[in-house]
């Protein structure tokens, strides 16, 4: 190879290896830098959880970012979940500089929890949005625990009960006025526990009516300007000796390219459904159906009082369309000695 020689890249009828040789020398010529520089976002912290606050309070938190490039980083801009608010953040950041983005929460109308999603933008070409998340309860003036909620679920002939405390934060006492529902599947009862701060109020399913599941809603009312009004949700449900878990079941909506594609697929999407005696012993049950596309399949528990059973398609009946029929429970039990369950699904055509 010739010596390096500049002034060879200038002379005329070079030959090929002349003008490779001169290809490198212009690129020599360029900054070494054009392309190595880069910015590069580092979030130390990616998930703030305040914890618990009262209703009307202001929380602040900062998430603070790096820039571990050598080049300068960018905040192009910022999307959050109101009612979130940006009050500080820089708009670039230096080669090894780190900045902090201030983010307010104020919480005057929020109650309970609060899932804030924060998405910033920037110009790192591995990191254009960084995803944070800003996260918390909000306790409010009159705080139902453990939930606005009651779940009941009783024998006929027994019922049942449950209970939640309703709970006071304001400095004014707390009286709750009246109790308001229309339902005749269960009843109330208001207990103090501290008063004009604490109360217990209980749930009583009737051991009578009608059977199933409902939900109804209660209304409390109370001297509490900030919350006159408690809305609690009643779920009840009302079971015979012999019942079912769940009470219908639903094969959902399937393909029937998938189908035909991959037939061992329809057992991973297979029904379980659970078959009880309350206090039973020697509980004995067969299943069947009227929809001759399933496959059913039944076993006893150890202890006689239940039976579990997987509810499948078969792949080589199944037709495109709406399913929708009943499985049938025959048992030993004399008070009750056939229930059906209601089936549903939708083979699609794709």
């Amino acid at each position: 190879m010739r010596d390096a020689n500049p002034s060879y890249c200038t002379r005329a009828g070079n030959e090929a290896a002349g003008v490779g040789y001169c290809f490198i020398c212009a690129l020599s010529s360029l900054p070494a830098a054009a392309g190595a520089e880069a910015q590069k976002a580092v979030f130390p912290e990616m998930r703030f959880d305040f914890g618990k606050t009262m209703h009307g309070s202001v929380v602040e938190h900062d998430f603070w970012v790096k820039n571990e490039g050598s080049a300068v980083l960018r905040i192009v801009k910022v999307n959050m979940t109101s009612p979130l608010l940006v009050t500080r953040m820089p708009r670039e950041l230096a080669p090894g500089g780190e900045g902090m983005i201030r983010f307010k929460l104020d919480t005057a109308a929020l109650r309970g929890a609060f899932k804030g999603q924060i998405s910033v933008f920037l110009d790192d070409p591995d990191l254009p949005e960084a995803d944070l998340s800003f996260e918390g309860l909000v306790i409010p003036p009159v705080e139902i625990s453990p939930l606005p909620a009651f779940f009941v679920s009783g024998l006929r002939g027994k019922g049942a009960s449950a209970s939640l405390e309703i709970i006071n934060h304001e400095p004014e006492p707390l009286r709750i006025l009246k109790i308001e529902h229309a339902s005749e599947r269960f009843t109330t009862d208001l207990e103090t526990i501290e008063r004009g701060q604490r109360y217990k109020l209980t749930s009583i399913l009737k051991p009578g009516g009608h059977g199933g599941r409902k939900m109804e809603p209660i209304t409390l009312r109370t001297s509490s300007e900030a919350q006159p009004a408690l809305e609690i949700s009643a779920n009840t449900y009302l079971h015979e000796r012999i019942y079912t878990f769940p009470d219908s079941v639903d094969l959902g909506a399937i393909p029937i390219s998938q189908i035909r594609k991959n037939p061992g697929a329809l057992s991973i999407l297979a029904q379980t459904l659970m078959v009880y005696q309350e206090d039973g012993s020697d509980f004995r049950a067969t299943l069947g159906t009227d929809l001759p596309t399933l496959n059913l399949k039944w076993e006893r528990g150890p202890k006689g009082d239940r039976y579990q059973a997987t509810i499948s398609l078969d792949p080589n009946k199944v037709e495109v369309g709406f399913l929708s029929g009943l499985l049938l429970i025959h048992t030993n039990d004399p008070a009750l000695p056939k229930l059906t369950v209601p089936i549903s699904g939708r083979i699609l055509e794709q």
